[in-house]
């Protein structure tokens, strides 16, 4: 599992990183222009972001633990003055917050990382155990998963558009990976006391994700606590790998299906704040209305972030209900209905209706690579759908 993994990252990673290049290059003319004070010179901002796509493909590509261990690090240390690009109160504090919570969680990576070396010495499964249970904490503070998820909400809420989509949509990915590097060096003895944790963990987060999601009142932060969600359904995904072929087939659509979905709604939330100057539900009102290209990209991506047909995430979801204990599929639809309530409130709240507040209108190039993302994820549902009809028949 972990090579399938590790090449459709390695894929996945450079196509998400352009897809936020060329959106950089046409949304941070207009954020400059609109929002005004200070920000950070572009060519810092584009420097920081070779740099950061640079450290995740180091991290997916690393020959050793200690090597993905500096990888992963250094994609904290180049990514937090990404979010800080508006140098405003909101974005610095979030910044700082994500430099200490994520420090924090590399931390007990690497002690979790020296555990597991001295467990290879010894073969103890208790030393794996207690290196997994570490690097578990560790890197999945950086997956942001509950309770280490903390940092989230604010980075991906304060950073520009492009960035929060690649810290969705690639940055949780190579943390995941670090996390499957290491189940997989797991000796049988320790096999089911990391399959229970992750499972337990990502039923957490499912659950936190969906809680935080009820009655939310700022867009962005509605798809971050998304990410908190999905992430959770990853690690399940993966904790349920071994018991058949269909969770792990189930979990590799489920990461592509993710990032870039993710990437459409986190362009198209950005698009939504430079027109209306605010991330508040409240106020971006009407937009079958008064922007209704934007209107239907948005409504759209929260369909298939929910697992809609003709969502891949249908497929995924669908099979990880089949993979699951009964107690756990049941937990899981029952969250999986609160997180579609949830969202199609916002999505129906900001689509419908009559538009209470002027908006200022949007270059059509800002709608581009969104609207590419939306017709490759529904031709790509509907061909997937499709194959595992004429499977099943």
């Amino acid at each position: 599992m972990e090579s399938a993994i590790k090449q459709l990252l390695v894929i996945l990673t450079p196509l998400l990183f352009v897809a936020n290049l060329v959106q950089s290059f046409f949304y941070l003319p207009e954020a400059d222009r609109r929002e005004g004070g200070g920000h950070m010179p572009h060519w810092f901002y584009y420097t920081l972001l070779f740099l950061f796509f640079g450290a995740m493909m180091f991290a997916l590509l690393a020959s050793s633990l200690p090597f993905m261990w500096v990888a992963v690090e250094l994609t904290t240390l180049v990514s937090a003055p990404l979010i800080a690009y508006h140098r405003d109160k909101g974005s610095l504090e979030a910044m700082w917050k994500y430099l200490l919570i994520c420090s924090i969680g590399i931390a007990l990576a690497l002690f979790g990382t020296m555990l597991v070396l001295h467990a290879q010495s010894t073969g103890s499964a208790r030393w794996y155990m207690a290196g997994f249970a570490f690097v578990l904490a560790g890197y999945g503070t950086k997956m942001g998963l509950a309770p280490f998820h903390t940092w989230l909400p604010d980075a991906h809420s304060e950073a520009p558009a492009p960035v929060s989509a690649l810290l969705s949509g690639a940055l949780l990915n190579c943390s995941f990976f670090a996390i499957v590097r290491f189940r997989e060096m797991m000796p049988d003895a320790a096999a089911p006391f990391c399959d229970n944790a992750m499972l337990a963990l990502g039923i957490l987060s499912v659950a936190v994700g969906s809680v935080f999601m009820v009655r939310q009142t700022d867009f962005k932060r509605l798809l971050a606590y998304s990410s908190v969600e999905h992430m959770g359904l990853i690690i399940v995904l993966f904790s349920l790998c071994p018991s058949g072929r269909l969770a792990g087939l189930a979990l590799l659509a489920h990461i592509v299906a993710h990032s870039l979905t993710k990437t459409l709604l986190f362009q198209t939330a950005g698009n939504l704040l430079l027109a209306f100057r605010t991330r508040a539900v409240s106020v971006v009102q009407g937009l079958g209305v008064s922007m209704k290209g934007h209107a239907m990209l948005w409504m759209a991506g929260l369909i298939l972030i929910c697992g809609m047909p003709p969502s891949v995430l249908f497929l995924s979801e669908l099979a990880l209900v089949f993979s699951a204990s009964v107690w756990g599929s049941a937990t899981i639809l029952a969250l999986l209905f609160v997180v579609f309530a949830a969202m199609m409130k916002v999505g129906l709240s900001m689509t419908m209706g009559r538009p209470i507040a002027s908006h200022e209108p949007l270059p059509k190039r800002l709608v581009v690579m969104p609207a590419i993302l939306l017709v490759v994820l529904i031709l790509a549902g509907i061909y997937i759908c499709a194959c595992a009809a004429l499977e099943i028949s």
